[in-house]
């Protein structure tokens, strides 16, 4: 049986979501150029600091919780949609494909397989778009690792206020500071997918979409406006002074 749940996230919040990165991106670069620097190693963290303090300031509003995680020395900002009861958070598509290509081993304690155990309810369910990528997990989930798993899900977890029914995550791809590809995905533990959702649709598309109307004014045929260049009144100023000069001697 296949996954088919849309994600309930409305059409402006996930445009909110590709102007974060796209408005990180470019704080990244202005600071970059306004503080230039001899090297340029973290470039890629320091654009992620930006990215995630745009998604900050973008989702601090009522209904949405925005705060930050730690897994290792990686810090990463969630959304947390207290209506839905959904969970986001945030990853380049490439790292994901990276990530899925690890072995069990490598990649139970990474934070998205942490957090996608929230979606552990649907593994009896709903069936793996590609299952062989999850093969082999049982194997290294014993009962230990399985109480420390646990025990680093509910620390995650700590500065939620609320209950998560499902754990999402979006991919997104950006080139020159533009994004060009955003997907929502719902993972499951071992980095499989259980549904894929593509908000491509939605790149480009701008946030504000209030029309301004102008109407058009009737001219006034009784107005008479002359428009006299600066340059004209000096040297009028200029030749009235020559005169009165002239006119002393």
């Amino acid at each position: 049986m296949q996954y088919t749940t849309k994600v309930p996230l409305n059409q402006d919040d996930i445009k909110l979501f590709i102007k974060s990165f796209e408005d990180g991106d470019f704080e990244h670069y202005e600071q970059e150029r306004d503080h230039p620097t001899i090297t340029h190693n973290g470039r890629g963290a320091s654009i992620w600091n930006n990215i995630f303090t745009q998604i900050e300031k973008n989702f601090t509003k009522e209904g949405f919780q925005v705060n930050t995680l730690s897994r290792g020395p990686w810090e990463l900002a969630y959304v947390y949609d207290e209506n839905t009861k959904y969970l986001y958070t945030f990853m380049r598509s490439k790292n994901f494909v990276n990530l899925q290509k690890r072995s069990p081993e490598d990649k139970i304690f990474h934070y998205c397989s942490i957090l996608s155990r929230l979606n552990g309810e649907l593994l009896n369910t709903y069936q793996p778009e590609f299952e062989q990528i999850s093969f082999g997990l049982s194997k290294v989930v014993d009962g230990g690792t399985d109480i420390i798993l646990s025990e680093l899900l509910n620390t995650m977890l700590t500065k939620i206020d609320g209950d998560v029914e499902r754990y999402a995550l979006v991919l997104v791809e950006q080139d020159r500071g533009i994004v060009t590809n955003i997907e929502c995905i719902i993972p499951i533990e071992g980095m499989s997918k259980l549904y894929t959702e593509s908000w491509k649709e939605y790149i480009g598309v701008a946030y504000d979409t209030t029309e301004t109307i102008v109407e058009e004014a009737e001219p006034v045929e009784n107005d008479i406006i002359l428009f006299i260049k600066d340059t004209d009144i000096k040297l009028e100023a200029k030749e009235e002074s020559v005169k009165k000069t002239q006119d002393k001697k």
